[in-house]
């Protein structure tokens, strides 16, 4: 079987080890600077046709115009919350204020279960982003209520590894990679 983490087969009801797509070196700015070009073009442009919806409104003195108004206003902030979490997926926010942020925030958005297990020290700013992604990339694929252990090691060089348990399984899904971020 083919899954969109990396590859597994299934031997005797257990998972085997798997590998995680890593992010190349430029992936992390580039998905960086989508998610900047979707907030600062869209998201804005939408965010300035709410308001101008809103004073427009105000100025309207039939009840019919203006619950039109208000069903295109909400259409608006719908499109522009919909483009964050875009936005999100392609590069989480919450990122740059480290790994575990990241991990937490990620299992909380898609009810994961989540025990991490990361190094004392600080990754570089590449190892911490590029390890990031590659977590909330696969985070972003589990289903909710799936348990998930993340652990990584090294500095330079990444080890990381995630187990995972899908809600109703009994057996546990090891997948790996390795980072050079040196």
């Amino acid at each position: 079987m083919v899954g969109s983490a990396g590859r597994y087969n299934v031997r005797g009801g257990r998972w085997l080890p798997g590998w995680l797509r890593v992010p190349g070196r430029g992936a992390a700015e580039y998905r960086f600077e989508l998610e900047r070009a979707l907030n600062d073009g869209p998201a804005a442009g939408l965010s300035a046709l709410a308001v101008e919806l809103d004073l427009f409104s105000a100025g309207v003195a039939d009840l019919r115009v203006s619950s039109r108004i208000e069903v295109l206003r909400e259409t608006v902030i719908s499109l522009i919350e919909n483009l964050r979490q875009l936005g999100g997926l392609i590069h989480p926010p919450v990122l740059a204020e480290g790994l575990e942020p990241t991990c937490l925030s990620l299992a909380e958005r898609y009810d994961l279960l989540i025990r991490l297990d990361l190094p004392e020290h600080e990754l570089g700013p590449q190892a911490r982003v590029r390890t990031g992604l590659l977590v909330a990339d696969h985070l972003a694929t589990l289903e909710p209520g799936t348990t998930v252990r993340v652990r990584v090691r090294g500095r330079r060089v990444v080890r990381v590894r995630i187990t995972e348990q899908r809600p109703g399984s009994s057996t546990w899904r090891n997948l790996r990679a390795v980072l050079l971020c040196g």
